[in-house]
């Protein structure tokens, strides 16, 4: 019994102490029909949002990972759990409170950190799956900014031309080309700016797949549909949603577990070697970490609404914005259609227009996603550090 027991103990220490890499990941489930990569050839991967949110968790080495951990420390509780279920804390010679530690205290640690690695996956999957949307939608309002300020390029060079024909025949003087130059160079260095954003998201997404380097991926159309956030009785739900934060619980976790070791060295140390008075410290530290915890949850929650307030206010602006925009298309249309005005001018005012949708849209988008991060924070995870990132580039005003 005692070699079995000393046997026991020695692998106990040493799964406590490995580095060794972790056991390889489970298989994740088969993704059904509707989510899965669709491969169009060797070199190109089609994708819907859907797709590209869904197959992180089964195609991200990150996540992979984090899984094989938690295998991990459910293996080394078994194990420790094991080792304390055959102990005998009454045979002489035994260190008491070394013997009551690994019966009770460790396997208290091995649940707290199966919990802990857990949380820590959910998090950082959701965090994923958060930023994927933003590179994704980032893309989709990139390319569609680029697409305009080409028409709008086009645009230009027809009133440039225009223009050149009036100081030609002296009706214009060369310096009034100047505006329209310098608006026409500030929009193809946009472009480039733009570019070198949409391939960095490009390179995000394919490292949140797992996806070679070289592939290009098709996305399809897709944007976020827009829903104001019911903010009733705000406060209340904060503070509810800090008592069921994983992070306060966790930090009371770990409070019940400092007092359990403080009760072993009272009943059998006597502060001889000074237990007591070392759990004593342990015990006011767990006591300010759960009184931060509780801080930190809230003040997260309040920072992450106060930022979702914000995003809705530059959605109206966006939206008066975009009324003003087609009220003089509106009003261009009108215009163009009595002859008042050319089609140079008219297109001028559509493609205002649509720059404008643009932003709105790309404004929408960001909201939704502050939206979907401040209800996963309420629903037991304000502790979570969630990106403020907003989508993309806004651009300058042509």
């Amino acid at each position: 019994m005692r070699k079995k027991l000393s046997l026991l103990i020695a692998l106990a220490i040493c799964l406590s102490t490995t580095t060794t890499s972790f056991a390889a990941a489970e298989n994740a489930s088969a993704a059904n029909n509707n989510s899965s990569i669709v491969q169009v050839d060797n070199s190109t991967l089609s994708l819907t949002m859907y797709d590209a949110v869904n197959n992180i968790e089964k195609n991200n080495t990150e996540i992979k990972l984090m899984k094989d951990k938690v295998d991990y420390l459910h293996k080394q509780y078994d194990l420790d759990h094991e080792v304390a279920t055959a102990l005998n804390t009454n045979v002489a010679g035994v260190d008491k409170i070394q013997a009551k530690t690994q019966k009770i205290i460790v396997p208290l640690k091995d649940e707290q950190s199966i919990k802990n690695q857990q949380d820590a996956l959910d998090v950082r999957l959701n965090n994923l799956k958060f930023d994927m949307e933003r590179q994704y939608l980032n893309i989709l309002t990139s390319n569609d900014q680029i697409d305009n300020i080409n028409k709008t390029l086009k645009n230009l060079d027809e009133q440039i031309n225009k223009l050149q024909q009036q100081i030609n025949l002296g009706l214009a003087t060369s310096d009034s080309l100047n505006s329209l130059n310098v608006q026409k160079s500030q929009l193809m260095n946009q472009i480039d700016s733009i570019n070198a954003d949409i391939d960095n998201s490009m390179l995000i997404m394919k490292q949140y797949l797992n996806v070679n380097l070289n592939r290009n991926l098709n996305l399809a159309d897709a944007k976020k549909e827009f829903a104001i956030f019911d903010d009733t009785n705000t406060a209340s739900k904060i503070d509810e949603a800090v008592e069921k934060d994983y992070g306060v619980s966790q930090s009371q976790t770990s409070l019940d577990i400092v007092k359990k070791q403080q009760e072993i060295y009272k009943q059998y140390d006597n502060d001889i070697k000074g237990g007591i008075t070392g759990t004593q410290s342990d015990l006011l530290k767990a006591q300010n970490d759960l009184v931060a915890a509780r801080e930190n949850a809230k003040t997260n929650l309040w920072n992450k609404y106060y930022t979702l307030k914000s995003d809705e206010n530059a959605i109206e602006t966006e939206d008066l914005n975009l009324k003003s925009a087609q009220a003089d298309y509106d009003k261009a249309k009108s215009n163009y259609d009595n002859g008042m005005i050319d089609k140079l001018a008219l297109d001028s005012a559509a493609l205002a227009l649509d720059k404008q949708k643009n932003m709105s849209q790309r404004a929408k988008n960001e909201y939704m996603i502050v939206q979907e991060q401040f209800k996963y924070m309420l629903d037991g995870h304000a502790s979570a550090q969630l990106s403020n990132k907003s989508i993309g580039t806004s651009g300058i005003e042509y």
